[in-house]
Formats: structure tokens, C-alpha cells, sequence
């Protein structure tokens, strides 16, 4: 019972549900070389290795980032599967469970860092800057010394990583080029990424604020992070509508458009800081990207 109990904790630890952001968005890179015929060779197996590898960093890194997140945000928390004794760990006293997340965090950008030297020995070094620049924001999201989420730059720095940098990376293993094309066609799903950020943020508001937590919400206000969740909202459905104009997104990418209700009602409940707020924002990631990419993928 002890072990199912360690192994359903670390399940928790871990935030399977959150991965959609890096299956989405790695995804959202392949799909747009889909879009520009870049996906697919002559070699459909070199290409489906390449298609399982940047999805597996991408599953890997964000999930070393959550690993980190929860175990130097543990001392917030209750959820963790401990015993009585501490180690002394990293300058604290730490629990072994605790020890265990950190170290499987580390872990999993070490498997990251390893897929990503192999994918640049077959593709391209380009690589080599984004797939850097991903774990250092991936770690010092809430590691030490850094902690940029506490320096109000989480929401920011979660959709250039977790967006427009993930994207271009996944882009540029099929392109072998830097492009400015997957960073602005990926802006409706990436935008969602702070929208849901933001709905947790929302939600902590008053624990963050008695605790000092500088997040981006505390910092300038609640009444202010509610309106860029809405402007972001409503930038996801104009851009969408306006690339379907531009003849840049097939028109089946206006299917996205049937999710505004879910919007309306997560906004909704964001804005009165309710905890149902976070899955129905989520769902809304979810809903909306999944219909995206599919108009992506299946349009050729």
C-alpha cells in the first residue's frame, strides 16, 4: 500500500493533465510544416522518429519542470507522501519524498538534453539554442536561485517557452530553418498557454499575496490580470478568424469558433477567482487546440 501511495503521489507530482501544453505545442510546430508540405519525406520512418522524439522531449522537459515546481513550492503544500525524518538536501531539510521529486525532475531534463543532442546530430544544430534556452526556463520557472515565477515573470515566460519557443523548435526539425511563420500561425493556441496560467494565478490570488508570492497577478492586480485574461481570450478567436481572412489557416479552423461559450463561462469563474475556473480553462485549451491542429493535419 505504501508503494501505490509513493507512486500515486509522484503520478500527482508529475501534472499529467498539464502535459497537453507541450503535446499541443509541439504538435502545433509539425503541423505547420505539415502546412508547408516540410513534414513528411521520402523516409516515412526516419520521419515518424522524428515525430516521437520532439514529442517525447517535449512530454519530458515540461514534466522536469513540474517536478522542480512542486518540490520547491512543496513548503505551500499538503500533498505530499512523507515520513517523519528530513535530510539535509540542497541547504534544507527536506523530506525523502521531496529529494525524490528534485531528483526526478533533474532526471527528466537529462533524458530531454540527451533526445535533443541526438535529434541535433540528425537535423540540425540550430537546435542546440531553443533546446538550452528551454531547460534553463524550464528549471528556474520556481528552482532556485532564479524563480522567475516569483519575480512576477511566470505567465510571460511560460508562453515564450512553452509557446512560441517549443513551436519553433519542433518547426525547425523538419524545416532545418528559423522561421518567424510557426511563431505567429501558433499565436491562437500559444495565447491560451498565459490564459491558463493566468486562471491559476487568479485563483491563488489571495493565498500568493498573504504568502509574498510576487506572481505576475499579485503584483499588478487582480482587476488587471483579469482583463489581459480576457484580451488574450478574445486574441486567440480574432487572430484565428483573421489568418482563415488572410487565407493563412483553412477554413475548417473556424470549427475553433464553437468553444466561445466554454470561454465565456471560464472566464466567468476566473473572474470571480472560483476554483472551477483552472479545469474549465483547461478544457478550453484543449477543446480549442485540438480542433486547430486537426485542421492543420488533415487539410492535405
Amino acid at each position: 500500500m505504501k508503494k501505490i501511495k509513493l507512486l500515486k503521489e509522484v503520478w500527482k507530482a508529475s501534472r499529467p493533465l498539464s502535459l497537453t501544453l507541450a503535446l499541443y505545442s509541439t504538435t502545433l510546430g509539425m503541423a505547420i510544416a505539415h502546412l508547408e508540405s516540410k513534414l513528411f519525406s521520402e523516409n516515412l520512418t526516419f520521419d515518424l522518429k522524428l515525430i516521437f522524439l520532439v514529442t517525447l522531449a517535449g512530454l519530458f522537459v515540461q514534466t522536469g519542470t513540474n517536478f522542480i515546481n512542486d518540490y520547491f513550492e512543496c513548503e505551500y503544500k499538503n500533498l505530499h507522501f512523507v515520513d517523519g525524518q528530513k535530510y539535509k538536501f540542497l541547504g534544507k531539510k527536506r523530506h525523502a519524498f521531496d529529494i525524490l521529486i528534485f531528483l526526478l525532475g533533474i532526471l527528466s531534463f537529462l533524458i530531454t538534453a540527451l533526445m535533443g543532442l541526438y535529434l541535433i546530430s540528425i537535423t540540425t544544430t540550430k537546435l542546440f539554442l531553443i533546446g538550452i534556452l528551454g531547460l534553463i526556463g524550464g528549471y528556474a520557472y520556481t528552482g532556485e536561485p532564479i524563480v522567475y515565477k516569483k519575480r512576477g515573470l511566470g505567465t510571460p515566460l511560460s508562453f515564450i517557452l512553452m509557446g512560441p519557443l517549443m513551436v519553433l523548435g519542433s518547426y525547425l526539425v523538419f524545416s532545418n530553418y528559423y522561421s518567424w511563420r510557426p511563431i505567429v500561425l501558433g499565436l491562437p493556441i500559444s495565447l491560451l498557454i498565459p490564459v491558463l496560467m493566468l486562471s491559476n494565478e487568479l485563483r491563488d490570488y489571495k493565498r500568493d499575496s498573504k504568502l509574498k508570492i510576487k506572481t505576475m497577478t499579485v503584483r499588478i492586480g487582480f482587476e488587471k490580470a483579469k482583463l489581459i485574461y480576457l484580451i488574450l481570450l478574445i486574441s486567440a478567436y480574432s487572430l484565428t478568424i483573421l489568418f482563415v481572412i488572410l487565407n493563412l489557416y483553412p477554413l475548417s479552423s473556424l470549427l475553433t469558433l464553437i468553444t466561445i461559450p466554454l470561454a465565456y463561462k471560464a472566464y466567468q469563474n476566473v473572474a470571480q477567482a472560483e476554483k472551477i475556473g483552472v479545469p474549465i480553462t483547461n478544457k478550453l485549451h484543449l477543446s480549442f487546440g485540438l480542433i486547430q491542429l486537426l485542421s492543420f493535419l488533415f487539410i492535405k
